[in-house]
């Protein structure tokens, strides 16, 4: 069974290219304590080639036998939270607005980056169907 973090801290969502031309996926950033959450928000009917933001990372990336674990997190915590500093014109922002995130992996940087710890990355789910609603609805903007 997948890890599951809760929470209802502020999310930040929007529209994001997962991979070129045309697969897309709502790409939300959130806060968990010392952490941040990056992860897609599920929209039926969406490319397979949007579900996995670990590959997402893998394909924009040269291999390195470095840290993946790093290289990779710290990417997608810049994806996620550049967001938070330019929000997104058609994104969408949840306050207070209760979440799960069920964990596909996490990964705790050598050295904080952008005020976090690390990044968790995985699936995000509003307990309200009315905001999932709002969610995939940045799809068909």
């Amino acid at each position: 069974m997948a890890r599951r973090i809760t929470g209802s801290d502020r999310v930040i969502m929007a529209r994001f290219t997962a991979q070129w031309p045309d697969a897309r996926c709502v790409l939300a950033y959130a806060r968990h304590e010392s952490m941040a959450v990056v992860a897609t928000v599920p929209v039926p009917g969406t490319s397979p080639a949007a579900a996995s933001l670990w590959e997402l990372a893998a394909r924009h990336l040269p291999p390195s036998t470095a840290n993946e674990t790093d290289s990779y997190g710290r990417w997608l915590l810049g994806a996620g939270w550049s967001m938070s500093v330019m929000p997104p014109v058609d994104g969408l922002v949840a306050h207070g607005e209760p979440w799960t995130l069920e964990v596909a992996r996490s990964a705790v940087l050598k050295e904080p980056a952008y005020g976090s710890d690390g990044v968790h990355v995985g699936r995000l789910t509003f307990e309200s169907p009315r905001m999932m609603e709002r969610a995939e609805a940045l799809l068909l903007r």
